[in-house]
């Protein structure tokens, strides 16, 4: 009886080992999981994979204008170039500003190779490729060649815009290496063509100083400035119709225009505009006045600053006469 005894209390000993063995070997346990995360049978012969409970992505954002670098949600905005507008007759310009404002960075790069004016369209590729890779290689050659990008006048309207964008982002991302551009769509038109002013020149195309408006004398001569931005002067137009008028100096893409004033014929006011490869806005007025003090007389030390090329509207060139709007002017 005390050998059963022992015997007894031995196995009720062993119990709860052999149960602590024997839970190592179930499977786990599906209870709390959805259907799509526990165990499913598996055929015979093979095994069943466990699927994660999140599935990792397998390929990242693809970078470009919708999302360059796969910028976050609370990504720095900045602005990328506005619409031109492009003319079908516009220069070789127009046309690289449209690859570029489209994020046709490659096509653009290709387009410019060996061209004397590169340097400055070089830049804005880079930059583009910049943001739509998000990678510091690129970064650092968008940064060398936006220093390497000469000095571009304001009366090349296009390229100074995509200079002045192309720096502006190298420094946004330079103030923040590690931050990814939310790039968004330029406001408005980089380069809207407008006649915003007439000024009255001398022979060598200096300005006249001390001039109140447009004037001149009824018999003609007077050659003026037309200011404002424009690409392609195809016409001048007096009082709405269009005049074979005399130009006065060389006529080239983005150039100043000048024209030397016809005889009154009666007038006492004419009104111009002009057409280019697109629409251009804007009127302005000369006035015939047979009473305005010779130029002549105007005091020697008065300053006589060069005439400049036509400039882009947000950094207007003021005239030295003042312009009169188009509703003041006798038909």
């Amino acid at each position: 009886m005390k050998c059963q005894s022992r015997s007894h209390l031995i196995g009720l000993a062993l119990v709860p080992v052999l149960m602590l063995g024997l839970s190592a070997c179930l499977p786990p346990s599906t209870e709390g999981l959805r259907p799509d995360q526990g165990s499913s049978p598996a055929s015979p012969g093979t095994s069943q994979p466990l699927q994660p409970t999140a599935a990792a992505p397998t390929a990242a954002q693809p970078a470009g204008p919708a999302g360059p670098g796969a910028p976050q949600a609370n990504a720095p905005v900045v602005q990328w170039l506005p619409i031109g507008p492009i003319g079908p007759n516009d220069p070789t310009s127009g046309q690289r500003y449209l690859l570029l404002q489209q994020f046709q960075c490659d096509a653009l790069a290709q387009s410019v190779e060996g061209a004397e004016d590169a340097a400055v369209w070089q830049a804005g590729a880079a930059v583009c490729q910049a943001l739509q890779s998000g990678s510091q290689q690129a970064w650092q050659r968008a940064s060398n060649a936006v220093g390497a990008t000469p000095q571009i006048p304001q009366s090349k309207c296009l390229e100074f815009r995509v200079a002045v964008t192309a720096a502006s982002l190298v420094a946004q991302h330079r103030s923040n290496p590690q931050a990814s551009l939310n790039v968004q769509p330029g406001q408005g038109q980089a380069c809207p063509r407008q006649l915003v002013g007439l000024t009255v020149v001398d022979k060598d195309l200096r300005p006249v100083p001390g001039t109140a408006r447009a004037t001149g004398p009824s018999t003609g001569g007077t050659i003026v400035r037309l200011d404002g931005y424009y690409v392609r002067v195809a016409e001048v137009l007096f009082d709405g119709v269009p005049a074979d008028v005399d130009f006065v100096g060389d006529r080239q893409d983005y150039g100043t225009v000048y024209l030397r004033m016809p005889p009154a014929n009666g007038r006492d006011s004419v009104r111009i505009s002009i057409t280019d490869t697109v629409d251009v806005a804007g009127t302005v007025t000369f006035f015939y006045d047979d009473s305005g003090v010779s130029t002549s007389t105007q005091p020697p030390s008065a300053p006589t600053p060069t005439a400049p090329a036509t400039q882009p509207p947000d950094v207007p060139t003021a005239p030295v006469t003042s312009v009169e709007p188009s509703t003041t002017a006798a038909p």
